[in-house]
This record gives structure tokens, sequence and C-alpha cells, in this order.
């Protein structure tokens, strides 16, 4: 390299620094020059989110925004899925607009920030709103509306009444889903009202297409058609469908429906319809009264259809259609439930509780208390099964041999079928009582009749009102039941007695204790309906059963009742 060329290059870079340097000095004079021009007003183009604000000052341009935006920041935003919606309020959600930092963005007062310089040199132009979101806040405020939008998902059900089936549609269960809410709320805030709110779906663990394909494949075969059980001989016992779908219950088990058929009872329904197709059913062994004494009657062998067979071969039956509904059905010897060995150590011997009641002349009480003492007479209680009156007497119906009477309807008496029948409950009641057998149920009349020991008596009403005791004794026992009738001018009775083994020594009752005697209404009536009825007070009664055995009280069981008064009735 020559001199020469050093010297030129010298030149060159003495004139390259003072060209950067001049330009230096030229921005300086322009950042300069912008800082100078910024101040309290905007510059001459501002504009926020269409609102001109150029030329005005920081608190005209602060008031002219609010004036054209704060309705829309304060809107509320709708969140909408289908038919339910809930409501955000910005203010309460954490969403506010930040004037301030909004007019200072637009070129308002100074700063040493080369943006604000460059807006305020080219004279300002358009800007957005500044924001400030409080993401906790509105977090807050969306998941406080979650529960609108929330639903459990309901499971799909069928029932089977006999042969109808029903299928009840599963819902689809919903939930919010928070995040992506959240974000759409944010998102939506100042442009727009309405949100679809996101909703995440969740099936229910039993849906309706399950539902219907169990209703289809596995319920309807069971009632399409009877079950026919061949017992040989040409015989067939019919199962019929609307019998069998009665006695099958429906459940679900690890998410799936189950159909399953009471076996103990159709099989019991099956023996009774084999009967009369010539296999005869085992006779239980039992005491019985004959000429006024107990006396064993033995048990006797039987055939019936083989229930291991039964309980193999019915159940998948019941789903096939056509031919497979035919069963070749085993029939089989069978002794009676209740053996004769077993009757004979159930021993009855003697009288163990006894009790009459007597009653004023009334045809009907003659006809229904005769009815009543019938079907109680020689009914056997063995051993650990329990007596029910109802059960015993069956419903009450002209049919079934009973006659309108009076009861107690309310505060007055009424004519009813089967009227005047309590009488037996009550004498049964107290046979029982005394006899020491365990007591289940009974409740006394509402009003207190004299011929009756006071809480010591017993109403009946089919269905709901009975007299049930529990044989808990070791011996079996025998009710026997008798009436004497009443004739015009005489009263008439009814006894019942109860034949067993004793257990006690004695069972007795305490006296019966009255107390808070209340007094009833004087009333006048008028129709043909109206029937006068005497006033008999009410009150609360007190008393024990007993049980000695050795001399010595070895159980108490203490009764408590308390009777309404009976109203003064006179007819017009």
């Amino acid at each position: 390299m020559t001199s020469t060329d050093v010297e030129r290059k010298g030149r060159g870079g003495r004139w390259a620094a003072l060209g950067l340097g001049s330009l230096a000095v030229l921005a300086a004079g322009v950042y300069g020059a912008g800082y100078a021009m910024a101040g309290d007003d905007l510059p001459r183009n501002a504009s926020v989110e269409g609102v001109s604000v150029g030329g005005q000052n920081a608190e005209q341009a602060t008031a002219t925004l609010k004036d054209a935006l704060q309705k829309r920041a304060d809107a509320p935003i709708t969140l909408a899925a289908g038919a339910k919606k809930a409501t955000i309020t910005p203010a309460q959600a954490g969403m506010r607009v930040d004037y301030a930092a909004t007019i200072e963005q637009a070129g308002a007062g100074k700063s040493l920030n080369p943006s604000h310089i460059w807006n305020v040199l080219r004279g300002g132009g358009e800007m957005k709103l500044v924001t400030d979101v409080d993401d906790k806040a509105l977090q807050a405020a969306v998941n406080a509306q979650a529960k609108t939008f929330a639903a459990k998902p309901v499971d799909a059900t069928v029932e089977m009444q006999r042969e109808k089936i029903t299928v009840t549609d599963g819902v689809t269960g919903t939930e919010l889903d928070l995040d992506a809410a959240t974000k759409a709320v944010k998102k939506a805030w100042l442009t727009s009202t309405t949100v679809e709110a996101p909703i995440t779906r969740a099936e229910p663990e039993l849906t309706t297409a399950e539902a219907t394909t169990f209703a289809e494949k596995d319920l309807k075969p069971r009632v399409s058609a009877p079950l026919l059980l061949d017992v040989g001989k040409d015989k067939k016992v019919e199962l019929t469908g609307p019998g069998i779908g009665e006695l099958t219950t429906i459940s679900t088990k690890d998410g799936n429906f189950v159909a399953t058929p009471n076996l103990d009872k159709l099989f019991k329904a099956a023996e009774r319809k084999a009967e009369p197709l010539g296999l005869k059913a085992p006779q239980d062994a039992k005491w019985q009264l004959s000429g006024g004494k107990p006396t064993l009657v033995p048990g006797k062998p039987g055939e019936g259809i083989d229930r291991k067979a039964f309980d193999k071969l019915v159940p998948p039956a019941m789903t096939k259609t056509g031919a497979e509904r035919t069963l070749k059905m085993p029939v089989t010897k069978k002794e009676p439930e209740h053996t004769t060995a077993a009757a004979q150590k159930a021993k009855v011997t003697k009288v163990t509780g006894e009790f009459t009641t007597t009653f004023p002349y009334a045809e009907y009480r003659n006809t229904n208390l005769s009815v009543a003492a019938a079907r109680v007479n020689n009914t056997y209680i063995a051993p650990g099964e329990t007596f029910s009156m109802n059960d015993t007497i069956g419903p009450r119906t002209a049919g079934s041999g009973f006659v309108d009477g009076w009861v107690i309807s309310g505060d007055h008496m009424v004519k009813e079928n089967a009227g005047g029948i309590s009488q037996s409950g009550t004498t049964v009641f107290n046979a029982l009582f005394f006899s020491g057998l365990e007591h289940v149920e009974h409740q006394p009349h509402t009003m207190y009749f004299d011929r009756y020991p006071a809480g010591r008596e017993a109403t009946l009403y089919y269905g709901s009102i009975d007299v049930k005791f529990k044989n808990d004794s070791p011996y079996g026992a025998i009710m026997q039941a008798y009436v004497n009738k009443a004739t015009p001018g005489n009263k008439g009775s009814i006894t019942v007695k109860v034949w067993s083994t004793p257990v006690y020594d004695k069972v007795e009752s305490t006296a019966l204790n009255k107390s808070n005697f209340t007094t009833g209404r004087k009333l006048e009536r008028s129709g043909d309906n109206c029937h006068a009825q005497a006033a008999s007070p009410g009150f609360t009664v007190n008393y024990s059963r007993l049980f000695y055995n050795g001399g010595s009280v070895v159980k108490r069981e203490p009764y408590s009742w308390t009777y309404s008064p009976t109203d003064e009735i006179t007819c017009k």
C-alpha cells in the first residue's frame, strides 16, 4: 500500500464519521422537537375506538371517551346455552377501562417514549382502549354462574307392569367449561354482549339406547307368550307372560340393566297350577280341633315339580321365543314342609288363652260375627308363624257372607259392609293376649265402647288395621272361635280360645288406669243420614301385660291408648 492510499483512506473515515455525527444531531433535534411539541392537548388526528379526541386536553378527552364508550364497557355480557342464560357484569368481574393510560397512549402529555414522540410528530391517529382485567376476579364471576349450566346426567329407566314395558329416556349431563368461558367473556367484552356458553356434556351411565335394547331383547320375550312346563302325560303347567312380568324385578348392576325373576313365587304359582293336573301337593301335619279337643293330623307326602330343575331351566327360557318356551320339567316325590314328627313336638295340650265379649241384638252382628268366628275357628299357628286377623278372615265383601252394619267414621257412626266385625278382633286380641304369644300389631278404636275393656280392644280395617300375634313358643297353637247369637231382649256373645302348651305359669293384665278425661260436643244434625248418638268421654288408659313363672313376674309389657270423646248427636 502506498502513502497516497493511506492518505485517501484517512480522509474517507473522517467524512464517514462526520456523516454519522450529523445524523445523530439531526435525530436528536427531531426527538427534541417531538418532545417539545408534546403537551396536555392530544394530537390533531387522535382518536380512540373511532371516537375523535384530537386537540382536546386530557380531562376533556377522558370525558369524551367516557361519554362515548362507558355504556359499552359497562354492558352486561350474557352467557347463553339454549334456554339457559347467565349474566356477567364487567365491573364486578374485574374488567375496567384505563382512561388515563388510553389518553396518554393517544398522545397527551410529555414522554421520552419513542413511540409517544413518533405519535406526536405524525399528528396522532387511531388508538385502542387500554383495559385492565383482573383474571382471577373474572374467573370467579364466571364460576359463580356455572351452576346455571350444570345438570347431572340422569340414567334411562325401564319399568315393567305385567306385560306393559315403559322406557324413560336418559338425560345428558352438562357442565360449563370454565377456562373456555372465561376466555370467551374476556374476548367479547367491548365488542359483544352475548357469548355462546362453552358446554361439556356427560352421557348417563345407562343410556336410552341401552334401555331400549334391554326392553326389546330381554323383557319383551319374557312376557310375549306363556312359559309351558311339561310335567308328563300330556300335561303342561302354564306360567303366563303377564304373571312372569309381575314377578320380575328390574335393577342395575355394574352399569347394566338386570331382570331378576322371583323364582320362589313363580314356583309356588306353578305348584298351584299343577294340582288340578293331578300333581297332588304334600299336606302339612297340623293340629286341629275334633270333638272339642286338639287332634294331630299326620302329614302326607305328595308329588310336585322338581325345584332344582325349575331354578335351572326356567330363567334362561324366559328370554326365548317359540318352541324354546316349552320345557320338560321333572316331577319328584315331595315331603310336607311341616312333618308329622315336627307337629308331634309342637304338642297342643290345653287352653292357654280365652276371652268372651257380648253384644246387643242386631241381625248384622249375628251374621258378621258368625262369619268371622267360622273363619278363625281351627286356624293353626305353627311355631314361628304369625297370625293375621285380616289374612284369616279375608276381604269383607257381600260375596264373602258379610252384611252392612255400623262402623266408626271420624266422629260418628255410619253403615258399611261387615260393620261390627271389630268385636271379633277385640275377642281374638284378648285371647291371644292372655295366651302369652308375642304381640305384633293391634289398634284400639278411636272412641270408647264400654262393653270392651279400655285399651285392651282392637278395631279392624282390611288392608290397613290388623290384629297380629307371632307364635314365639316351641309349641303349636289352635284358635277356637264360636258365637252364641243374640235374640230380641237377650245379648249374644263371641268366644275365642287358644289351645297350646303353656310357656308361662300365668299371663294377666294390670288394672286399666284411666286419666286425662275430655268431653265431646253437643251437635244437632238433620237429614235422612242423621243417626242419633249418645255422648261418651275421652280419656287415656295405661296398663301392662304381666308374665309369671315360679310365682314372679319374668316379663312386663306396657300399653297405652288415648280415646277421643264421642259427640252427642241429636237429629232434627
